[in-house]
């Protein structure tokens, strides 16, 4: 079993004991999301990082979804969720961070041009699960594709 698993078991328990039934509810969703890819939960910490990071992308439009119907205490509660599975997420690498990142693999891996893309996206998804692709995926575009 991973870390991040057993931390979010022991999270429950906890919020159980303290009978905080937000939190548990949250974190028995995040545990329920990674039984769902695998019915034992033990899979490698990347692998649940990108399951959580999937989910808050859906929270993330869930609220955007809430503010345009104007229902805003359903925005709120689902902000609140979102707090909460991040707690298990690694810290968001800026912008600066991501384009540092994209270079140094680029480099590492030896791309040279657009072909080589595959590549360097899945060894930059290696080292930071969880990381935005579509801005690196656009990142990596802008230094592999020759300016004319």
């Amino acid at each position: 079993m991973s870390a991040l698993f057993n931390k979010i078991n022991s999270e429950i328990a906890a919020a159980m004991k303290a009978r905080d039934e937000f939190r548990l509810s949250v974190l028995r969703m995040m545990k329920s999301k990674v039984l769902y890819v695998n019915a034992r939960g033990d899979l490698p910490d990347a692998e649940i990082i990108k399951i959580l990071t999937k989910y808050t992308k859906e929270l993330k439009e869930s609220i955007e979804e809430f503010k345009k119907v104007n229902r805003q205490a359903d925005a709120e509660k689902t902000a609140g969720e979102l707090v909460v599975v991040q707690e298990y997420l690694p810290k968001e690498l800026s912008t600066d961070e991501i384009k540092t990142l994209v270079q140094a693999t680029i480099a590492e891996v030896g791309a040279s041009s657009i072909k080589d893309m595959g590549n360097v996206m899945k060894a930059i998804s290696a080292k930071a699960p969880g990381i935005d692709g579509k801005i690196v995926s656009q990142l990596v575009k802008e230094r592999l594709t020759p300016s004319i």
